[in-house]
């Protein structure tokens, strides 16, 4: 199992083109863990808003009766990528790994798969 620290650095060192990554607590919007960022991508700040996304997502799930469950929430914008990625497993219930990528700089799906890997070892 990995720890969140190791998960964030084996983020960053095996997705080509991480700006930052975190994990986050969605019932309180808290990063538990940051690395990576800049002057214009705050970690913190951005923990905060991904959590409004991934419970307005639950939240219209529930209303349409879907019973599923988010497998990655993607945001293209102009020049990046933010990937969503809720963490599965028995102790791990309310948190997400966030993900920001340069988009001229990384591939789509290989950072969804590696994510996908690195998810599956965390353990919090």
């Amino acid at each position: 199992m990995t720890t969140t620290e190791t998960a964030l650095k084996e983020t960053t060192t095996s997705i080509e083109g991480v700006i930052g990554v975190a994990l986050v607590d969605y019932t309180s919007g808290m990063a538990l863990g940051t690395l990576g960022g800049s002057k214009d991508l705050d970690l913190t700040v951005a923990a905060a808003g991904n959590t409004d996304v991934v419970r307005a997502k639950l939240r219209a799930m529930e209303l349409l009766g879907l019973k599923d469950e988010i497998e990655d929430i993607l945001i293209t914008l102009g020049s990046q990528y933010h990937l969503i990625r809720p963490i599965k497993g028995r102790n791990n219930n309310g948190l997400f790994l966030y993900v920001a990528l340069d988009k001229a700089r990384s591939n789509l799906a290989m950072a969804r798969h590696q994510l996908k890997r690195i998810e599956s070892g965390l353990d919090v």
